[in-house]
């Protein structure tokens, strides 16, 4: 398979070159790995017995994920680059919070990630920087020297952003976070969504899937009548933000639907997630077509917005007896789902 066609080499090549690393490094005391997506690192510490703790920020595979690392001190800490930078600014200072002094913070990930771009962005929270190595289209830079002056921002909410998102209904002094879908905007996908969504019936149970801040259920329960949301993010960053602009949800950090509840939702709605990392994955959207009819009652509904080039209403006819298209522009699609068909499968 080439690299064009796996998703997975950038994790892979990048976790890779940074293990060949670690005989160089001096690893005295814990290690601390940030969003480390494969076991390897870990694995390859404990061949080299390594004390370590994992932070993950979202729960891919249902990994444990909290939305900021547990106390220090850490001699090492290793950060798989972010996609977005200022998620890479935040993460290095709470690297920064919890590193013992004369610790080292590694980041690694790939040439088309922007690793290379990323040495500037480590030099504002360290003050000795370097590429430690280059190979395999990736590289591992390091900072050490965390520089912990007065006013530099080592807790979550000290990175919470107040936005006004410009969308009728939406208040001011909206919550973000760094790296939480769609920053510091309301993206045109998540519009069109809201400006098509259907009316839910009255005292119904509705679950904003993949919700971020929280966008699309607090419209929801605005134009509602006696609503019971709940809301998915497996970012837990993401939920924190949505707690505190939607704070009478029920809310579920998760990669996937909920294991309960099956059959019990009147609506999903969702603006779902399209990568992993750069990479795209439209299986992702396909899954949660299939896995979705078995959580909703009898007459429901699934309401959700893709990019219009993806074919999805083949796997919307398996699973529903209704099938539309609401609204649609050059880029974006809404569709919508109604009334699963009785033979559902997960």
């Amino acid at each position: 398979m080439s690299r064009r066609q796996d998703p997975g080499w950038r994790d892979r090549a990048a976790t890779d070159l940074l293990i060949g690393e670690l005989d160089r490094l001096d690893s005295s005391g814990r290690a601390l790995l940030m969003d480390s997506p494969l076991p390897d690192l870990g694995i390859a510490l404990r061949d080299r017995d390594v004390p370590f703790t994992q932070y993950h920020r979202r729960a891919l595979g249902n990994l444990r994920a909290s939305s900021w690392p547990a106390p220090g001190p850490y001699g090492l800490v290793t950060l798989r680059l972010p996609r977005a930078k200022e998620e890479l600014s935040m993460g290095l200072s709470a690297a920064a919070s919890v590193l013992s002094p004369g610790g080292a913070v590694l980041v690694y990930g790939a040439n088309d990630e922007g690793i290379r771009g990323a040495m500037g962005t480590l030099g504002e929270t360290y003050s000795s920087v370097e590429a430690l190595v280059v190979g395999g289209r990736c590289r591992v830079l390091v900072g050490t020297g965390a520089k912990v002056e007065a006013g530099r921002r080592f807790r979550l909410e000290d990175w919470k952003t107040l936005l006004d998102l410009g969308y009728p209904g939406l208040p001011p002094g909206w919550v973000s976070y760094p790296g939480v879908f769609s920053h510091g905007r309301l993206d045109p996908g998540t519009r069109l969504l809201l400006d098509s969504l259907p009316p839910l019936p009255a005292g119904g149970r509705i679950l904003d899937y993949g919700c971020g801040s929280g966008v699309v259920g607090f419209v929801v329960l605005e134009r509602g009548a006696d609503l019971a949301l709940e809301m998915l993010d497996h970012d837990a960053v993401a939920l924190e933000a949505a707690r505190e602009n939607v704070p009478e949800a029920r809310f579920h950090l998760r990669d996937g639907l909920p294991t309960e509840n099956r059959g019990s939702f009147d609506a999903i709605v969702s603006n779902p997630p399209f990568h992993r990392g750069k990479a795209e994955e439209p299986a992702m959207i396909v899954s949660l077509i299939h896995r979705a009819a078995p959580f909703l009652a009898k007459g429901g509904v699934l309401v959700f917005v893709a990019q219009r080039r993806l074919p999805l209403a083949s796997p919307l006819r398996e699973q529903f007896q209704e099938v539309n298209v609401l609204a649609e522009d050059r880029i974006f699609r809404v569709w919508e789902g109604r009334n699963p068909k009785p033979a559902r499968r997960l």
